[in-house]
């Protein structure tokens, strides 16, 4: 991983910004981190459902210890990928707070362990006890 800062409005503070006079910087790295929240999210969407549907039609139907083995590895690398976008995310929301991006805030909430689940309900929308449930706002 990269140790290095890169010397963003987020990084330094809009203040400091201000005074350099590239307050205009900040601006753009709001509309930056936008899309890049928006495209981990979408990300993080796509591999709950990869890990939905491995849950539904690998691990479920697996005969042998052999065959299960294979499906979990197969939902831990989808894991690894999961958690990589969901840092990126993550850091994305915590520097839209740096500056001060109140109104994407109510859009970009922080993640809890709950949005992170993979939806079974979701691909078997028949199923029991499914009634009082919630789905994440990542869902909608």
């Amino acid at each position: 991983p990269e140790t290095m800062v890169i010397p963003l409005p987020s990084n330094i503070s809009i203040e400091r910004c201000a005074e350099w006079g590239v307050a205009d910087l900040v601006l753009q790295e709001i509309l930056l981190r936008e899309g890049q929240a928006n495209d981990a999210l979408h990300a993080i969407r796509v591999n709950l459902a990869d890990k939905a549907i491995l849950f539904r039609t690998m691990l479920r139907s697996a005969k042998s210890q052999s065959q299960s083995t294979r499906a979990w590895a197969q939902v831990h690398s989808v894991d690894k990928i999961l958690y990589l976008n969901v840092h990126v995310y993550s850091k994305c929301q915590s520097q839209l707070v740096h500056l001060s991006a109140n109104d994407l805030l109510a859009k970009f909430r922080p993640l809890e362990k709950a949005d992170l689940k993979a939806i079974i309900a979701v691909v078997d929308p028949n199923a029991r006890s499914q009634r009082n449930s919630t789905l994440a706002f990542l869902v909608y």
